[in-house]
């Protein structure tokens, strides 16, 4: 009753927000209140606001559906990976585990923009060394993380319209030293006496010395991601430039083995693996 009152009174009402504001508030008042202590928890009270990744289940054919939905997080908090509907590395390879045991196949349902860089080869390779068939399918997002986990399956569709690719790793930062200028703000770290790069990435901007270090960091989690998929796809090193590419174009670069529907994809799998 407490918890139900804390969301009506403190969300339940009229707002002029943005929805990522809103999002970010909702998350915070969820978190708040008590009632869930699991990511299947937390699922459950944001289901009726965001989209949720489905549980893994095997069907009568003996097909596990394993879904990569939404952003892939590493070891993030329940609520957060709930919030935002994404999928969490660990929930992922625990299906993989449970299906090579238990069922003929699995079928890899993907929707996603990607996610953290550590943390994605692990799924990626439980994917490709599975014992069992993998067919993967996207008919919306097959984006960089979760292309990595999709590139290793036995059989790769998509549908016309779906997206695919975007093979490449970046480290997200912004040169706001203008704005803390005119702010009168100045940094002013101090690591041990060693520790020359040790505030490389902290705003407002990076030196040269300090760009080169979180380059070399980018790059090797990039080189982990390109050998990953060249082991189990044939493409070129202009198409693993960033860039993303629609049906067709996937198929031509060699992403996918076949345009086709959800259904259409399943019943291979399950032909292959009677």
């Amino acid at each position: 009753m407490m918890t139900n009152n804390i969301f009506l009174n403190g969300i339940c009402r009229p707002w002029n927000i943005h929805a990522g504001t809103f999002l970010a508030l909702s998350l915070r008042v969820l978190a708040d209140a008590k009632g869930a202590d699991s990511l299947s928890g937390w699922r459950e009270k944001f289901s009726q606001f965001v989209p949720q990744r489905q549980s893994m289940a095997i069907d009568p054919n003996g097909i596990a559906h394993i879904s990569i939905h939404g952003t892939l997080f590493n070891k993030e908090a329940p609520y957060f990976v709930a919030g935002y509907g994404g999928t969490d590395y660990a929930e992922v390879l625990q299906d993989i585990a449970v299906a090579s045991k238990e069922a003929k196949g699995i079928f890899l349902t993907v929707d996603s923009g990607g996610g953290h860089a550590c943390g994605n080869d692990k799924v990626a390779k439980a994917i490709s060394q599975c014992p069992k068939p993998v067919f993967a399918y996207t008919d919306g997002m097959c984006y960089s993380a979760a292309y990595a986990i999709a590139s290793g399956a036995s059989y790769i569709c998509a549908s016309a319209d779906a997206t695919v690719g975007s093979i490449g790793t970046i480290l997200p930062l912004m040169d706001i030293s203008g704005l803390w200028q005119a702010m009168g703000i100045k940094p002013d770290y101090i690591t041990n006496t060693e520790g020359t790069l040790k505030a490389a990435g902290y705003p407002p901007s990076q030196s040269d010395e300090e760009r080169a270090s979180l380059q070399a960091e980018t790059q090797e989690y990039f080189d982990i991601f390109k050998s990953h998929v060249l082991k189990h796809r044939k493409l070129s090193n202009d198409d693993m430039r960033g860039q993303a590419f629609v049906g067709k174009s996937a198929l031509k670069k060699g992403l996918v083995d076949e345009i086709c529907d959800g259904k259409s994809a399943y019943n291979r799998l399950v032909n292959l693996t009677k």
